[in-house]
């Protein structure tokens, strides 16, 4: 599809403008002057002429002040007010787009200004954040861990002592499905809170998917969904810690599989794509062309990052997407908060994508969600490849998906 032609220059614009303008001018002053020179009697000549002349001018003069107004000075005006209201406060305004080359130019690094100060104000609110629940992990830790442990001991005597009452025993269970419950929040605690020892090694993410499919699906996770993997042919390789990737993908399709329900579709997809192709944008999906696949630009988010990671002369873009209900536009950024769930009460915690997003951001990346094809959510990573050069994937500069990619059909 052929990209949107670029606004003229306003210097070029101006230039025309006033070129033809004088060129009228002096065409019809030359033509009113021989005209009335003829015409007129000797004595009042010089006077119409002179009268000509200056109205020649004010016209010159009062379509230059027009088209200084409608070119320059209303746009800047705009824009003033635009970056006044970004000033006191008002993130959500944006500079609308100018017909000018130089004048556009100058809206958009206002209006990617104001995404970054976006951006870095919901950094320093997530760091707000972070140590916040960091204080109350080390709380909860000291004041519930302790007491945690007695009851499960308890528990334990208690299922000896039961001697097979079967209404004893269901009671025992319950309670140690809640201890248990417990613990497994405030070890979510502490893992979202709590600076892990990093370790970074080559990472090989196909090799790591795989792997853990299997482990998710052998646990019977899985039992009830098609999944589908469509992977790389080539083996692209992160320089991070193994275990938080493979914390990521247990997340991750856990939530898809929760969101897919009963006979759902999970579909796991991963390309690597060069940098250049990430900036210009890309198609969406191979079959989507016939429904109108057209040029997809990197959103505002993903440009931010790509800013951020000058390093990454190619990324190896991860796709988790499932056929449940999906995520509200409004839910889109919330949902990697901590404690914040659209699952039913006693369901989730609300900090498996909320650690998702941390460890990604541990390793350079950036995680986002979608609306996806099969109807759900699908969640985005994009993982810096800066370990060393991978080849693309056939046909990425057009379509991430088309090309060297493999397709492994998985039923559970």
């Amino acid at each position: 599809m052929p990209r949107p032609a670029s606004p003229p220059s306003l210097r070029t614009e101006l230039l025309v403008n006033f070129a033809i303008l004088a060129v009228a001018a002096l065409v019809f002053a030359v033509a009113g002057a021989v005209l009335l020179y003829d015409a007129l009697e000797p004595a009042r000549t010089v006077l119409y002429i002179g009268l000509l002349i200056a109205a020649d001018v004010t016209v010159v003069v009062v379509f230059g002040a027009y088209q200084l107004r409608r070119l320059v000075v209303q746009p800047l005006r705009r824009t003033a007010a635009a970056a006044e209201a970004i000033a006191s406060g008002d993130l959500d305004r944006r500079v609308e787009a100018h017909s000018s080359l130089e004048l556009a130019q100058l809206a958009t690094s206002l209006n990617r200004m104001t995404e970054r100060l976006l951006h870095e104000r919901a950094q320093l609110v997530r760091a707000e954040k972070l140590a916040s629940v960091g204080r109350l992990a080390s709380g909860i830790a000291h004041e519930i861990g302790n007491p945690l442990g007695a009851i499960s001991g308890y528990a334990h005597l208690l299922r000896v002592g039961a001697n097979g009452d079967a209404r004893a025993l269901d009671s025992v269970a319950g309670l140690e499905r809640e201890t248990t419950r417990i613990d497994r929040i405030v070890r979510g605690l502490l893992d979202y809170a709590k600076p892990r020892h990093q370790s970074p090694t080559p990472v090989d993410v196909n090799e790591t998917l795989r792997h853990i499919v299997n482990l998710v699906s052998e646990q019977g996770h899985l039992r009830h969904v098609a999944l589908v993997m469509t992977l790389s042919q080539q083996s692209p390789v992160i320089h991070g810690d193994r275990h938080e990737l493979e914390q990521v993908f247990v997340n991750l399709l856990l939530n898809a599989a929760d969101a897919a329900g009963e006979s759902g579709v999970i579909a796991v997809t991963s390309a690597v794509m060069s940098r250049a192709t990430v900036e210009a944008g890309f198609e969406r999906r191979a079959s989507d062309r016939d429904a109108g696949g057209m040029h997809h630009p990197p959103s505002a988010r993903v440009s931010a990052w790509l800013e951020r990671e000058r390093e990454a002369d190619s990324v190896v873009k991860i796709i988790v997407a499932d056929s449940g209900t999906g995520v509200p536009d409004a839910d889109a950024d919330r949902i990697f908060d901590p404690f914040f769930t659209t699952k039913e009460p006693g369901k989730g915690t609300g900090l498996g994508l909320a650690i998702v997003a941390r460890s990604v951001e541990n390793v350079g990346g950036i995680v986002w969600v979608e609306r996806a094809r099969e109807g759900g959510a699908a969640l985005h990573l994009f993982l810096p490849l800066t370990g060393g050069r991978v080849a693309c994937d056939a046909g990425t500069d057009e379509d991430f998906s088309a090309g060297a990619t493999t397709t492994e059909p998985w039923r559970a």
